[in-house]
Order: C-alpha cells, then structure tokens, then sequence
C-alpha cells in the first residue's frame, strides 16, 4: 500500500496506557497510605473515559480535565485529598511508568524506513513528552502533534492538517491514520479524509457509525498493509 505518511495515536496503540495507569495510580495513592483496589481503578476509569469523550467534543478543556477526574472521584469514594495534588502526582508518575507494547519499537523502526511518520495523540504535554523522552521515541516521528501542546485535538480536522502543513505533504490519498480508537482516529480520519485503520488487538465489535479503511488486532498485521 503505498502511503507516503503514516500518522500513528499513542495511547492503547503503541502504549500499554492501561497498565501505565494501573502502576501510576498505585504509586499516587501509596502518598497516601491507600492501596489501589478494583473499586479505586474501575472508577478511575469511567470518570477518565467519560471526561476523555467530552474532551473530544469540546465539552470540556484539557486543563479542567486533569482535575476533574480526580474531584469526582474523591467525591463518589469519599475521600479528602486535593484533586489538583493528586492531578499533579499521577500526571508525574504516569510519564515515568510508561509500558511500551512489545513490537511497538520494531515497527516503527520499520515504518520509518518506508514513509514519513508522524505522532498525532490527545493527551498532556507533560506526559506524552516524558514517555517519548524515557523510551527515545521521538528519533521515529517526523512530526509529534500532542494536543496538550498544540491547542487541537483528534477527531478534530485542523490537526491532521497541522500535521501535513509541517510535513510540507499536500497529498492526502497517501496518508492513513493509525489508532485504537474508533471515535478519535477514525472518525478523526474520515473527518479529514484520509484512510484509517482500526488498532483492535482486543477483537471489540465495531460501531457500524464508524468506517475505518482497514482494522488489524497486531503489528504484523500493519506490516501486512506496507
């Protein structure tokens, strides 16, 4: 297939975000004498979704995000911390326990050899550069676009087209998306027109709202598209 720019997300498509989150959870909470138990980490994770699909909507700014998962979810379990301490600390952890996917590295060493290669990710200044730094990642993107920094965000347009202007790359047919998720990467591609593939190494059933161009469950199967 012979795509000129290769666009890849980073959460859940090159990171273990899940497990990044689990280990930097427990490390915020052990300040506090708090172990983290399913309760703590699945209600974590609703709040955090939740406030992730409103961020993608507009409906909330990435600075108030940070907080406000934190404040509800002192306020449903009961506790008395700082949300803002605690957006702070978790922030600091989550940079430095990062879990890169096995294979992810490979392919984008081989990915580098073919096309440009650029990093579009909805996510905090602070952390996703502390990632890049902590595995030197950056040597593989020709572009890094983090929402945190740049003031756009995916599903929205403008980004993409942030990331062709710097990459001086005018031709969309040659340009595909790569990401976990169906309503930020893909629906981000379609908004831009460009194809997309879906990263689903989980075997999710798809959306029908959502059409992404290809959907593979492992690296070898985006290799398999080059």
């Amino acid at each position: 297939m012979p795509y000129e720019v290769v666009l890849f997300d980073l959460d859940f498509t090159l990171f273990d975000s899940e497990r990044s989150e689990r280990k930097a959870l427990s490390a915020t909470f052990a300040d506090y004498d708090i172990a983290v138990n399913y309760e703590i980490l699945e209600t974590y994770r609703e709040f955090n979704s939740q406030l992730w699909s409103d961020f993608e909507e507009k409906r909330i700014k990435l600075i108030d995000l940070r907080t406000e998962r934190f404040r509800r979810l002192c306020r449903k379990l009961g506790f008395q911390m700082n949300p803002g301490d605690l957006a702070d600390t978790y922030e600091k952890n989550l940079g430095n326990y990062g879990a890169l996917y096995d294979g992810a590295e490979e392919l984008l060493m081989s990915m580098k050899g073919q096309s440009k290669v650029g990093l579009i990710t909805n996510g905090l200044e602070s952390v996703q550069k502390s990632r890049l730094h902590n595995y030197d990642l950056q040597k593989y993107f020709d572009v890094v676009l983090i929402s945190g920094e740049c003031g756009l965000s995916k599903p929205d347009p403008a980004i993409f087209q942030m990331s062709l202007d710097l990459l001086h790359h005018t031709n969309k047919n040659s340009v595909i998306m790569i990401g976990d998720s169906l309503s930020s990467d893909v629906q981000g591609a379609t908004n831009f027109g460009i194809d997309s593939c879906w990263f689903n190494p989980h075997g999710l059933d798809k959306n029908p709202i959502y059409n992404p161009t290809f959907t593979v469950q492992s690296f070898a199967d985006i290799e398999s598209l080059f």
